[in-house]
């Protein structure tokens, strides 16, 4: 078998033109930031149909469900290896379920955060907030 980090690739900056293809080769989209805000480069990844193994705190567990990928708890630093390790292991081991994964999450990005999702959600606030009104 082929070591893994011969598969792992730590890209570094990459202009925003490259970003989709980049995105699109993954298996997953491997976030292991300990103070994460935002976390649009999930919903990047899920737009190009790759899943997200992530740190379960701030932006990210926003995005990620149980269908899209994976949440780590970072409640010690061994126990965080661990959990980043045995979940990329997994979808490394079963590529099947990782296309799933990333399936589920394109789907997910396209149902609630493309611009026509979100002026449907916009729309039915406006629609409640009249409806409260009469």
């Amino acid at each position: 078998a082929t070591p893994a980090f011969d598969r792992i690739f730590f890209e570094g900056f990459r202009p925003q033109s490259e970003i989709r293809n980049t995105l699109s080769r993954a298996r997953a989209l491997v976030l292991p930031s300990l103070r994460e805000c935002g976390g649009a480069v999930v919903l990047e990844a899920f737009a190009c149909g790759a899943p997200a193994i992530a740190t379960r705190w701030g932006g990210p567990e926003d995005y990620i469900t149980a269908d899209t990928g994976v949440l780590v708890d970072p409640d010690s630093r061994d126990g965080f290896i661990a959990a980043l390790f045995a979940a990329m292991n997994e979808l490394a081991k079963n590529p099947g379920k990782a296309s799933a994964m990333g399936d589920a999450a394109r789907r997910r990005v396209e149902d609630n955060y493309t611009w026509t999702a979100k002026a449907r959600q916009m729309a039915a606030i406006y629609e409640d907030v009249l409806a409260e009104a009469e």
